[in-house]
């Protein structure tokens, strides 16, 4: 310890600068550079330039493949939370042969001509009211007051 103490001593007591520059470090900088370059670009092989090329590519269908199992994980979870109702087979085949046979085009069209009518039939009704009112002679302020 008292060995460091000593040479720190000696190094605050001297005022130059302990480090030096060696000689013709700087004359022969440049060309030092330039020969590490060009090993650097001589070093890449065939391999690591297709690597260069193919890695972004790689990223992207591996993100693709990433999301797609993530969907496909999350559907197949939702799906298997629903409760499951045990229908046999022999109930489907009577649903799809003996109900569809049920109806027939005809039956459609009478369903649609009847609830074409109905709307007439309120308005016929509609209608029998007002002319009872008006036959009546009630005051319209007396019908709205009571609604």
């Amino acid at each position: 310890m008292d060995e460091f103490l000593n040479k720190l001593e000696e190094l605050k007591g001297n005022k130059t600068n302990p480090f030096k520059v060696p000689d013709g470090y700087f004359d022969s900088l440049p060309s030092r550079i330039q020969e590490r370059i060009s090993s650097n670009q001589k070093e890449h092989s065939i391999f690591s330039r297709f690597l260069l090329i193919v890695k972004p590519q790689l990223a992207l269908a591996f993100a693709f493949v990433v999301f797609a199992f993530i969907t496909v994980t999350t559907i197949e979870y939702v799906l298997d939370k629903q409760p499951k109702i045990p229908v046999s087979t022999g109930i489907y085949t009577r649903i799809i042969e003996v109900d569809a046979s049920e109806y027939s085009e005809q039956h459609f069209i009478d369903v649609l001509l009847d609830e074409e009518k109905k709307p007439n039939e309120k308005k016929k009704s509609t209608e029998h009211y007002i002319n009872y009112l008006i036959d009546e002679d009630i005051d319209y302020t007396t019908l709205i007051d009571e609604l």
